[in-house]
């Protein structure tokens, strides 16, 4: 395993640990199914390039700010640039991710009466790719695939609705940036939680 691999496990394992450290902040604790949510990201893009994204996520708050959990992700790939041999591809993995939010309400913190907190996170990612198409040096016929190991650092806002929902903006930097990797820094991501 590479060092920048080994950053970003230990940077998402200090943020679960650190959860158990900030525990005192919750008086009452939660049950449990007031604690999970859910959510993910889902995009398309049709035309030259079809891009079709599926990324559901489970998270539990282990603290009022800082949430973990697991995620999957999928997505169907298909080329057809003009003067390039048109090909079409399926990228799946998982990944797990620690967001902590440092401030949960805007409004509190500059008194601009705007509904939306800040967070930052840190992801751990690894995705299944065809080496015939993202591996470097693979040759055009090669079969098979390999796993691209990945660690996203950043941080967004958050924008309530409701009582347990909301939407949130994300901008992502890859820290393992690879001319394998399928997108490029900054990744931009937009999702929901409920």
């Amino acid at each position: 395993m590479r060092g920048i691999e080994r950053l970003g496990i230990i940077i998402v394992l200090l943020l679960v640990l650190s959860g158990s450290q900030l525990k005192a902040q919750w008086e009452e604790k939660p049950p449990l199914r007031d604690r999970i949510f859910f959510g993910g990201n889902f995009g398309l893009q049709f035309g030259t390039v079809t891009n079709i994204e599926i990324s559901p996520l489970a998270g539990i708050y282990l603290t009022p700010r800082l949430a973990v959990g697991p995620g999957i992700r999928y997505e169907y790939f298909k080329s057809n640039y003009p003067g390039y041999v048109p090909y079409e591809t399926h990228i799946y993995g998982g990944t797990v991710f620690a967001r902590y939010m440092a401030i949960k309400d805007l409004s509190e913190a500059i008194g601009l009466g705007l509904n939306f907190g800040l967070f930052g996170h840190a992801e751990y990612e690894i995705l299944s790719l065809e080496s015939k198409y993202f591996e470097i040096g693979a040759p055009p016929d090669a079969d098979g695939r390999f796993n691209l190991h990945s660690v996203l650092i950043g941080g967004g806002i958050f924008q309530p609705i409701g009582r347990r929902g909301g939407f949130l903006i994300m901008i992502l930097w890859n820290l393992n940036e690879t001319a394998s990797s399928p997108y490029s820094n900054p990744i931009f991501r937009i999702g929901f939680n409920f």
